[in-house]
């Protein structure tokens, strides 16, 4: 049995368009100006732009207790990254942030090339593109 639809779209009232959630760069021709190319860059702190935040201590610590803290410190790095893209007006261009997982304060962001230009400009960050990997079977 086959349903037939009357009108001129034939769509009706639940057509959908596709509208790309990010624009891209103003000067960008072509016909997929719409659509940015996303890259993935790795993220980290550049040496020497914070204060060391702990205190070299004498007592030697546990394996545990030094992971721990690498993932406080790392969890800091993520929301200083954060506020550092919110304030620079640059959310809009990122797609995804991996969550802080390990000791080490490094993030991978899905974002478009101009993130990654701002980011290799700013003193408190290191930043660059990482090397995808596309096995074919």
């Amino acid at each position: 049995m086959s349903r037939k639809q009357n009108g001129p779209d034939k769509g009706g009232l639940y057509s959908l368009r596709a509208v790309p959630s990010v624009r891209s760069l103003p000067g960008r021709g072509g016909e997929d100006a719409m659509t940015p190319d996303w890259i993935d860059v790795t993220v980290m702190p550049r040496d020497g732009s914070a204060p060391p935040s702990r205190a070299p201590r004498e007592v030697a610590h546990s394996r545990a207790a030094v992971y721990q803290a690498g993932l406080e410190e790392s969890a800091r790095f993520r929301d200083d990254l954060m506020r550092w893209l919110k304030a620079h007006k640059l959310l809009g261009a990122v797609r995804s942030v991996s969550e802080p997982g390990g000791s080490l304060p490094v993030l991978t962001l899905r974002c478009s090339r101009r993130v990654l230009d701002q980011l290799r400009r700013a003193p408190e960050f290191e930043a660059g593109t990482t090397l995808s990997l596309e096995l074919h079977s």
